[in-house]
């Protein structure tokens, strides 16, 4: 289940109005009306749409780097403004005992046998994929569903974007901070901790028994001395001293997130050909929503090509 997280209040008690009445309206906007909107990189659209500096400055960027995981905010205009649309109309969540919950729950409502794991495969064609251990495994339809670089491995000629990094700590504390469940971001830039929460105060099952689970996230570059540099800045952020803090992980990722800098396509074909398919957000926005609807643009085109309107594992069985 999805476990719901407060949302900070950045400015104090409330937010100022006509934040608020400019979340409410691109929250309320047609899809279709943002994305005919001038495209620009989305930190000169923010400078040019007459909010005040303290609300862009103070919020919004901080705000839409973590959600893009951009600090210089080179994104296309229009992903960010779809970001912030959803989360204008929704809620911040987390999945209870971390993201690999998600595909694990969606593989065990599926018949036994139809998921295997482990497995590296090595080419792809419409009709078999030949992997290292298993040999070939004929098909009636493949879907590459990974990550940009490992997509355009297997299907060569697709376009391996530029990405931004992300470093994400983890640390736990006997004594965690007073602010609950709020994300918090720091529009200061006054360290490497673009936005971080005591995660626990919303997930109690990921940290340690009897302690609690602080996570960071640094963007940008790996840094050698980065859990040194997010000790000192999250003692600024929450007030406390982190010098007897216990750090639990230290995970960078080189290539998390394709950039989309402009002009992006934010609907790049699912279907190669008929028999061959690809998603992942490198096919539409660098987000989980992007990502999500890029596999529902894919398996709406799968279910086309086979004539069939039901689930693909309830088809007719294929010879293998």
């Amino acid at each position: 289940r999805a476990v719901p997280g407060d949302r900070a209040q950045p400015f104090g008690i409330g937010t100022p109005l006509r934040l608020r009445a400019a979340l409410s309206r691109i929250a309320t906007t047609p899809v279709e009306r943002l994305l005919a909107r001038p495209e620009l990189p989305a930190g000169q659209a923010l400078a040019a749409r007459g909010l005040p500096a303290r609300t862009v400055d103070g919020f919004l960027r901080p705000l839409l780097a973590a959600l893009l995981c951009d600090p210089d905010l080179t994104t296309s205009s229009r992903c960010a403004d779809l970001a912030l649309r959803a989360f204008a109309s929704g809620r911040l969540c987390l999945p209870e005992g971390g993201a690999d919950v998600l595909p694990e729950l969606l593989a065990a409502s599926l018949p036994a046998g139809t998921v295997h794991t482990g497995v590296r495969v090595t080419s792809v064609a419409t009709n078999a994929v030949t992997t290292a251990e298993h040999g070939v495994i004929r098909c009636r339809a493949v879907l590459v569903a990974t990550g940009a670089r490992s997509a355009a491995e297997l299907l060569p000629g697709l376009r391996v974007p530029d990405f931004h990094p992300v470093t994400v700590v983890h640390h736990t504390t006997d004594e965690p901070p007073a602010t609950g469940g709020h994300l918090l971001l720091d529009s200061e830039r006054g360290g490497p901790v673009a936005h971080t929460a005591v995660i626990s105060a919303v997930d109690p099952s990921r940290a340690p028994a009897g302690r609690a689970l602080v996570s960071s996230t640094v963007l940008g570059p790996d840094r050698a001395d980065v859990d040194d540099a997010v000790r000192r800045h999250l003692a600024r952020l929450y007030g406390v001293s982190t010098a007897r803090w216990e750090t639990l992980a230290v995970h960078h990722t080189a290539e998390a997130v394709p950039a989309m800098r402009p002009p992006h396509d934010l609907r790049r074909p699912v279907r190669l050909l008929a028999g061959l398919y690809v998603c992942g957000d490198h096919r539409d926005t660098s987000t989980l929503q992007g990502a999500l609807h890029s596999a529902r643009r894919a398996a709406a085109a799968i279910l086309g090509d086979l004539g069939t309107g039901r689930p693909m594992h309830t088809s007719d069985p294929v010879p293998t």
